[in-house]
C-alpha cells in the first residue's frame, strides 16, 4: 500500500468513525487481527470489534 493510500485509509477512519460515528466501517478499513498500541490505554485494542467500543467511548466523552 503506498503512503498515500495509507494516508486516504485514515482519513478515512476518521471521518466515518471519529466524526460521523460509523462504526461499522471498522469491519471494511481494519484487518481481524488488527492491533493498537495507544499508550493511553491500560491494554492494547484488539480487532474491529475492540476499535468499535475504542471509538464509542471517546465519542461518549466528546459527543460534539
Amino acid at each position: 500500500m503506498s503512503a498515500e493510500e495509507n494516508k486516504a485509509l485514515a482519513r478515512r477512519v476518521l471521518e466515518e468513525m471519529f466524526n460521523k460515528g460509523n462504526l461499522d466501517v471498522a469491519d471494511e478499513l481494519l484487518a481481524p487481527n488488527y492491533v493498537d498500541h495507544d499508550p493511553a490505554m491500560p491494554e492494547d485494542i484488539h480487532g474491529p470489534e475492540g476499535f468499535k467500543q475504542y471509538v464509542s467511548g471517546y465519542r461518549s466523552a466528546f459527543p460534539d
